[in-house]
C-alpha cells in the first residue's frame, strides 16, 4: 500500500465518521488515545491501515480527527503559525507550539493536537495531518529516517515560517 493509498483510506474513514454523529460524538468525548483505542471506530481504521502503524498512532488519528470539521488549508504546522488577519499573532501561540513539540508520549501529543485543532477552528489539511502523525509514530519508535530533520524540526521550520 502506497502512502497516497494510506491517506485515501484515512480520508474515506474521516468522511464516513462525519456522517456518523453518534460515533463522532463518542470519539470527541475521549480524553486520551487509550480511551479511543477501545472504540470500534479506531478498529475500523486500524484494520484498513498497515499493521506497522502503532495502535497509539491510530487512536490519536481517530480521536483528534473527530474534532476536524473541514479538510483544507495549509500544511498543519503552517496553519498553526499563520495569522488569520494576515499580519497579527499566530492563532497557536509560540508557548503552546513549544508544548506541542515537547510532547513526550501519545497522551501529551493527543491533548496538544486536540487544542491545536480547536484553535484553527477544525480546518485541517488531512493529508498533512496524517503524514505528521505517521512521522510522530516513527519518531516515538526511534525509526524516523530523515537525519537532521526530525518531525519536531520540520514542524518548527514550518510554524516559524508563518509566525515570524
Amino acid at each position: 500500500m502506497t502512502q497516497e493509498e494510506r491517506i485515501e483510506v484515512f480520508k474515506k474513514w474521516w468522511k464516513d465518521l462525519q456522517n456518523n454523529n453518534a460515533a463522532r460524538a463518542e470519539l470527541r468525548r475521549c480524553s486520551n488515545p487509550f480511551e479511543v483505542a477501545i472504540h470500534p471506530e479506531a478498529y475500523r481504521l486500524k484494520w484498513e491501515l498497515p499493521s506497522w502503524i502503532s495502535m497509539e498512532c491510530i487512536a490519536t488519528l481517530a480521536g483528534v480527527a473527530s474534532h476536524i470539521k473541514q479538510d483544507g488549508g495549509d500544511n498543519f504546522a503552517l496553519s498553526l503559525g499563520k495569522s488569520k488577519d494576515g499580519g497579527g499573532q499566530p492563532p497557536f501561540s509560540e508557548i503552546r507550539f513549544r508544548q506541542l513539540l515537547k510532547s513526550r508520549n501519545w497522551d501529551e501529543l493527543y491533548k496538544n493536537l486536540r487544542r491545536a485543532v480547536s484553535i484553527v477552528d477544525g480546518v485541517v489539511n488531512l493529508d498533512s495531518f496524517f503524514n505528521l502523525l505517521l512521522d510522530w509514530d516513527r519518531e516515538f519508535k526511534g525509526t524516523f529516517s530523515k537525519p537532521g530533520k526530525t518531525v519536531k524540526y520540520q514542524m518548527a521550520e514550518d510554524y516559524y515560517k508563518e509566525a515570524l
